[in-house]
């Protein structure tokens, strides 16, 4: 969900910057370091692709039913043209994370990255809190407001998602471990 994908973009950006810890703090090069780049090469392959596939799979779920505008993307240029920004957002949000974790580093303000990687996690939950249950039922804008709709554990939605989440989350875990494992042993420059 956009409500969601955009906080954890940002959240993703700082733990990650907390699991290579070590080496941010010694590295000068926020916008160059050896890390950014994998980084970004994460964010593009591992967790984008789950908020695009949803997007474009079943937009009205994906913005929680706020709008049947985001529907229609044919011939309209403007829906289009938000799928793309979601995209960009997503990746924008994920380096301002990490590069932002950097600079904290930097600055000697180590538990600052803490607060942003459990302030990011938060506002990722909340959306479940404020439209609670909202996510529960698949179908258009319409149906949806017209009381119908399908359950969330039925096809294709439940099996489509499930594929992308386990995917996406088993990229969260190895990029994880492969970036406590370089920022422990990388050394800048």
């Amino acid at each position: 969900m956009v409500q969601v994908d955009l906080p954890a973009a940002f959240a993703m950006g700082q733990i990650y910057a907390l699991l290579s810890k070590n080496y941010l703090k010694k590295e000068p090069n926020k916008f160059t370091n050896k890390l950014l780049g994998p980084f970004n090469l994460f964010l593009t392959c591992g967790f984008v692709p789950t908020g695009m596939f949803l997007m474009v799979a079943w937009p009205a779920w994906e913005i929680m039913f706020v709008s049947s505008w985001v529907e229609k993307p044919f011939d309209r240029p403007l829906v289009a043209a938000f799928y793309v920004v979601f995209m960009l957002a997503m990746i924008i949000l994920g380096n301002v994370g990490y590069i932002l974790a950097h600079h904290w580093y930097r600055k000697g303000k180590d538990k600052w990255v803490v607060y942003g990687s459990i302030i990011g996690v938060i506002v990722t939950a909340l959306p479940f809190f404020l439209r609670w249950g909202v996510w529960w039922k698949i179908g258009t804008f319409a149906e949806i407001n017209a009381g119908q709709g399908y359950s969330f554990f039925k096809p294709p939605f439940f099996y489509g998602w499930l594929c992308f989440i386990v995917y996406m989350v088993a990229m969260l875990i190895i990029g994880g471990f492969w970036f406590r494992k370089k920022g422990a042993l990388e050394t800048p420059g």
